[in-house]
């Protein structure tokens, strides 16, 4: 599931790419920085890419998730700050939506 979640995520990357001045550098793999000091991102980017995200999973794997949720925004760790820290994120939120 890890692979996969992380293959939606590279895909929306990929997906921005139109809208950005200058596409995301990929060349880190998971280690890619999306969001924060070292990141990409603008705000108005990041919110696109966790729609995109969102809709990729349900179709992808038929649950709804919220990324952008309080949790989400008060962690110590930003789940946004790279592909890696998203996927983990991504993946834990379809693991609490099957255990419910």
């Amino acid at each position: 599931m890890k692979d996969k979640v992380e293959g939606i995520i590279f895909a929306a990357v990929d997906g921005l790419s139109h809208v950005l001045a200058q596409p995301v550098d990929c060349t880190a793999g998971s280690e890619t920085a999306l969001f924060g000091a070292e990141g990409q991102l603008d705000s108005m980017s990041l919110v696109s890419l966790i729609v995109s995200v969102e809709e990729a999973v349900e179709e992808a794997f038929g649950v709804a998730i919220v990324l952008a949720s309080e949790k989400a925004m008060s962690a110590r760790r930003s789940p946004f700050a790279s592909v890696a820290s998203l996927t983990e994120h991504v993946v834990t939120l379809i693991g609490e939506h099957a255990h419910a």
